[in-house]
């Protein structure tokens, strides 16, 4: 449970309340949704529906944050209870980027199915507010899965996002990305190290035909995993539709033309880096990745391509690349906002695995 679920401080408090007011309101227009989610779930709709109480864990970020809410109903047919996920967006212009995106992505479940697109069944220009179906089933990171199977289930909802169309991209932003962050070090000779360390990424991006539509922000926290497992993990993992859900949330920042790695990087670079800060190693993440792309490469199949992600990187692959990129991001949050010295240990660390994930190269494969 994060810490702000935990405060108890006057500003909190009143926060909660004024959100639960909010949400209060909101579920007063969903009538019909209640009485259609309670009509699947049980075969029965109700005619009369009061909202008893609501319940809301947010998630997120400063900026977006996400709810997921609980709606506790009094009805004619007895007590109910309805699951949605509410987005509130910082401003009208990621509101807007939201609704747009969530088209783009929305035929997902037609490529691959399994995966899931929750659909928008409410949105509010005026309060910014986008309300998703609800999402049954526990994060990535809670799952009780099989850590292998778990991450093989990942790597086939981002093949089904990115699609089977491939081609160029263009490579500037990445390299002035590199060298804004790099800027921020005012070390000269670091960053002249770094920059020759990337030489070979940025040739293989440039020789790379794994352009897509990439979902932007692909992390652990906007997959929810399905706990209704109905066979063996052998069946499920070789069964084409596999026989559990994965829901895929939050669609705030999906870019074309990208490179499809990126999303992996994202994906793969908080994981690890805990393991480099804990145990000074690379290889569980390693371990995982390798049970991704096995996921990646067969959904990719499935919708019949006859490639494998390897074969789109003449040059190599830059899932290590896009790992150090957010590397260097963390590193320069770190000098920036918490006013750490380049000497102190936590930027010091993050250099470190830079240069073992830059000269060494564990996610190539």
């Amino acid at each position: 449970m994060d810490a702000d679920e935990i405060s108890f401080s006057p500003d909190s408090v009143r926060k909660k309340q004024k959100l639960r007011t909010i949400l209060t309101t909101i579920g007063e227009s969903l009538q019909t949704v209640f009485k259609n989610h309670i009509y699947e779930s049980i075969g029965e709709r109700p005619s009369l529906i009061s909202i008893d109480d609501v319940n809301s864990i947010e998630k997120g970020t400063s900026k977006s944050k996400v709810h997921f809410v609980t709606y506790y109903l009094n009805t004619d047919i007895g007590k109910q209870s309805v699951n949605l996920v509410v987005k509130f967006s910082a401003d009208e212009v990621r509101y807007d980027k939201e609704i747009k995106n969530y088209s783009l992505i929305s035929s997902v479940p037609s490529r691959f199915p399994g995966i899931y697109i929750p659909k928008i069944i409410y949105k509010s220009a005026q309060n910014r507010c986008i309300i998703y179906e609800g999402v049954t089933g526990t994060s990535f990171r809670e799952t009780q899965l099989d850590k292998n199977f778990k991450h093989q289930l990942a790597g086939q909802t981002l093949s089904a996002i990115h699609g089977t169309d491939t081609g160029k991209f263009v490579i500037e932003p990445y390299k002035k990305l590199i060298l804004y962050l790099l800027s921020i070090f005012s070390e000269s000779s670091l960053e002249e190290e770094i920059i020759e360390l990337m030489l070979p990424s940025f040739k293989a991006l440039e020789k790379s035909f794994g352009g897509a539509t990439i979902f932007g922000d692909y992390h652990q926290g906007n997959l929810m995993i399905s706990s209704e497992v109905t066979a063996p993990l052998q069946e499920i993992i070789e069964e084409f539709p596999p026989k559990i859900k994965v829901y895929i949330i939050d669609p705030e920042f999906i870019m074309p033309g990208r490179d499809r790695s990126e999303d992996i990087g994202t994906f793969f670079a908080k994981p690890a880096m805990k393991e480099y800060r804990n145990y000074k190693t690379l290889d569980e993440t390693k371990k995982n990745a390798q049970a991704f792309l096995k996921g990646y490469n067969f959904a990719t199949h499935k919708m019949g391509a006859d490639f494998n992600l390897i074969d789109l990187y003449p040059e190599g692959m830059t899932i290590d690349f896009h790992i150090s990129s957010y590397v260097l991001y963390d590193t320069s949050e770190k000098i920036l906002e918490k006013q750490l010295d380049l000497d102190s240990e936590e930027v010091q660390q993050n250099i470190e695995l830079l240069r073992k994930i830059l000269t060494e190269k564990p996610f190539s494969f």
